[in-house]
């Protein structure tokens, strides 16, 4: 699921159930904005741009149910200029590069409560500490609260940039089971109605399918550009599938290498044993 921001009452109700709705990638709980804790605001923060985007929720206390830790109630907030002033200045100058974050006040029957909203982040962001001397950190979100990416997943992180912009875009524009057009036409079956379907818990890649059915798993890297289009979304690819009554594959593929060759000798052999009847 890619992220929601919380901008109202109604998108709070819809989305958290005091006293149900554990902590996720998407959210985490705070019942009171502590300016001696800006550091950990700051990682939580870079931690949600690191992942898919989140909430925190200040004005939402929590306890601890089967190991989660759950939204139980909420408490008013009387100084959300304050902590938006501090969010904006020295609590965004801890994270590097810039990311995208909204302080919003929502009102919650007879309490005030405050969501620090924040995009996902195409580049990867980090955190800059100066525990025992500087150092840069780069937290991310689990279903559990905050971890941190050990040296390989920073370097993969930074090597996927342009498959996770791709992904937020995509993911941002084409919904599950959503119609597309794909560029350039599929080689074999221009007239077949596709659609594309996400694979949960895959960042890098997209299913495409027919509406016969048939399906292709497609790395994001493959994809070049999307754009809405007159009906559903347009993608186009930098590879050209090949479609036959019995599958799906990429042009470059060794199926498809096969099945052409198999082809090739079936149109020979019918060529031969035509030539053979037309001397008769």
């Amino acid at each position: 699921m890619l992220y929601r921001p919380i901008k109202n009452q109604d998108d709070f109700k819809s989305l958290i159930h005091i006293g149900e709705t554990p902590e996720s990638i998407h959210w985490d709980y705070k019942q009171q904005f502590n300016d001696e804790k800006k550091n950990d605001v700051a990682i939580d923060l870079a931690a949600f741009a690191n992942t898919l985007g989140g909430s925190l929720l200040i004005g939402v206390s929590e306890k601890n149910i089967d190991g989660r830790k759950v939204a139980n109630n909420l408490f008013n907030i009387a100084d959300y200029e304050r902590i938006k002033k501090s969010v904006y200045t020295s609590i965004l100058d801890l994270i590097s590069p810039h990311i995208d974050v909204q302080v919003v006040p929502i009102k919650m029957d007879d309490v005030l409560i405050v969501a620090i909203n924040v995009e996902p982040s195409v580049n990867l962001v980090s955190i800059s500490q100066k525990k025992n001397g500087p150092y840069y950190c780069f937290p991310y979100r689990t279903g559990f609260g905050n971890r941190f990416m050990a040296f390989d997943e920073v370097e993969k992180r930074m090597m996927d940039n342009k498959s996770r912009a791709i992904y937020l875009k995509l993911k941002k524009h084409i919904p599950s089971k959503g119609k597309v057009t794909i560029y350039p036409f599929p080689i074999g079956n221009y007239r077949a109605e596709w659609f594309a379907e996400w694979n949960s818990g895959f960042e890098n890649e997209i299913t495409l399918w027919r509406n016969d059915c048939r399906c292709i798993i497609v790395p994001l890297t493959y994809i070049d550009e999307v754009w809405k289009g007159n009906v559903g979304v347009c993608i186009k690819m930098n590879t050209r599938l090949y479609c036959t009554p019995d599958f799906i594959d990429f042009e470059d593929s060794e199926k498809v290498a096969i099945f052409r060759a198999m082809e090739r000798d079936w149109i020979e052999t019918q060529k031969f044993f035509n030539s053979i009847h037309n001397k008769k």
